[in-house]
């Protein structure tokens, strides 16, 4: 498709076009996720410099840490057509059980937008969170998850499953097997990160350059890049709704799916402490009687040592006695030794 005419598609791109209408939805949300630094909040500012002819402008800002690096606490919605909305949310950090339970809340929709994302780290603040969502539901906007990757970064074997794990569950949860966007495509081999994602099942690999303050020019293939992303993102959605669609009942179905997933995580992790805990307990007690066996042997090993110096002493001792006995026994006995007896008690 020519270049203008696919910025065209995508700026007048309206759910009212879709096979069936909007069926309920409003809006399409595309759901940035990704971890802290890998360029989530410049490839907002990308999109909308594509998307309107003019002059580069940070719109998206990340926080910084202390260590240098990006991150965005808040989820925060910026508006890239009349229909498409972006929201830049909350950066991984570990994808530990509670982490992901908070990015699925995200997902879902279910976090107010706006507002900083406090990771809970119990079962009762999370659902307390979650019924709070209550207030106000939003179910209006059909999601379309997306996940930024830096191509710098290694993926380990580990975060691998993580990630896989989390692609499946963001496509149970809207219909969407996630985008996989990847940031600076120029800076390494991205075809290599590409073919990982692929592997744990990507259907959409995008790579891209963000624009920066430092670097504005536009070039057509640059561009073409962020439009694609956004043309899979509208293909996707076109796709879903070509089948009838419920956005209460879909809406109800992310729940019942985050309920579940919070609750068999804290039971697992419960399990999980009792055991460590066991095991613990178990290890202190191995400790204690390696312990009480050690100083047993040790002091076994004292009165062994105290008992043989003993008996070396009493050795010691009689052969000494003998052998004065034995002075004795010859002294009485020697005849020259008897007669210088006599004749000194003669002379006196």
């Amino acid at each position: 498709m020519e270049y203008n005419q696919l910025r065209d598609d995508i700026q007048n791109f309206s759910l009212d076009n879709c096979p069936l209408g909007n069926q309920g939805y409003n809006r399409v949300l595309l759901q940035l996720f990704g971890y802290m630094g890998h360029g989530k909040s410049a490839l907002i500012n990308s999109l909308k410099y594509v998307l309107y002819r003019g002059s580069f402008s940070v719109e998206a800002e990340s926080g910084v840490t202390t260590h240098g690096g990006s991150y965005t606490m808040e989820r925060r919605v910026y508006t890239l057509t009349p229909t498409i909305t972006v929201v830049d949310n909350r950066g991984l950090v570990f994808m530990n059980d509670y982490e992901m339970s908070m990015i699925y809340a995200q997902l879902g929709n279910f976090m107010p937008l706006n507002e900083k994302v406090e990771w809970k780290d119990s079962y009762e603040d999370f659902m307390y969170k979650l019924e709070d969502s209550e207030l106000d539901p939003n179910y209006t906007d059909f999601i379309v998850p997306v996940f930024v990757y830096k191509v710098q970064t290694k993926l380990p074997e580990q975060e691998m499953s993580q990630i896989k794990a989390f692609c499946k569950i963001c496509r149970d949860m809207t219909g969407v097997f996630p985008i996989i966007v990847l940031t600076h495509k120029t800076s390494e081999n991205y075809f290599e990160v590409e073919k990982k994602f692929r592997c744990l099942g990507a259907e959409v690999v995008v790579a891209v350059e963000n624009y920066s303050n430092e670097d504005q020019l536009q070039t057509l293939g640059r561009n073409t890049d962020f439009l694609t992303l956004l043309k899979h993102a509208v293909d996707n959605v076109m796709f879903r709704m070509e089948h009838p669609r419920k956005p209460k009942e879909d809406r109800i179905q992310r729940k019942k799916f985050l309920n579940t997933y919070v609750h068999d995580t804290d039971v697992t992790n419960k399990i999980n402490e009792i055991k460590r805990k066991e095991e613990e307990a178990t290890r202190l007690a191995e400790v204690r009687m390696k312990q009480e066996e050690a100083r047993r042997l040790a002091e076994a090993r004292m009165e062994q040592e105290e008992a043989t110096r003993l008996a070396e002493a009493t050795m010691e001792q009689e052969e000494a006695t003998r052998l004065a006995e034995a002075t004795i026994e010859q002294e009485e006995c020697d005849p020259a030794s008897s007669s210088n007896k006599k004749k000194t008690c003669t002379t006196q």
